[in-house]
């Protein structure tokens, strides 16, 4: 099956194709005005480039707005399509208070923040960007409001793992055209993790 990135390649050759056109036009314009008109302005030559440059940078960053600049709304059900996984959390049980969740900072004018926990047996380390901790009564928290949790199904997890497990949100864009001309179709959006612990007591602080 042939993916619809092609369709994007294929813009960005078109506007590739278009630039290079633009200058071998612009250089024939320039050499014809010279030789036959013995002029080296004229405002309809300037008018004529200026509009194959706009059309240029409108295409181009048209192009990039679909690319790098794209944000989808991940409820998009046309673009995106998603899936939410539960795992249960494994407790540390090294140095100091048994714990869920080990938070790591960095205490500087740009600082950054980790998250480490076990699942499975396996030893996992998340940025702050993509993961958040809840605790309490409430099975989400602040920041991961901008996830479309399922509120019922966490409610769900927390009897079931007593409060102790990891959401893993995952959201893939779908294979169609319009995720296509950005070439995003098939690729992964985003994946956030939602580490749900019983209580505060659970999150252990590194020492930097």
């Amino acid at each position: 099956m042939i993916s619809w990135n092609l369709l994007g390649i294929l813009i960005w050759v078109a506007i590739i194709l278009y630039l290079v056109f633009i200058i071998q036009n612009i250089r024939r314009r320039r050499i014809k005005m010279i030789i036959k008109e013995h002029r080296r302005f004229s405002p309809r030559n300037v008018m004529l480039d200026v509009l194959e440059i706009v059309v240029l940078f409108v295409a181009a960053g048209w192009m990039i707005n679909q690319g790098i600049l794209d944000n989808p709304d991940l409820e998009d059900a046309s673009r995106i399509s998603s899936t939410i996984k539960y795992e249960p959390l494994i407790m540390s049980t090294g140095t100091g208070n048994s714990s869920y969740v080990t938070i790591n900072s960095s205490k500087k004018k740009e600082g950054s923040q980790t998250y480490t926990f076990y699942r499975a047996g396996s030893k996992m380390t998340v940025s702050s960007d993509y993961a958040s901790v809840a605790y309490g009564n409430t099975a989400t928290d602040v920041n991961a409001e901008k996830i479309p949790y399922i509120k019922k199904e966490l409610t769900k997890m927390d009897k079931k793992y007593q409060r102790a497990y990891v959401a893993i949100y995952t959201a893939k864009y779908k294979q169609n055209w319009r995720n296509g001309i950005g070439l995003h179709a098939g690729r992964i959006a985003t994946v956030y993790y939602l580490i749900r612990i019983p209580d505060a007591s659970f999150i252990k602080q590194s020492k930097n």
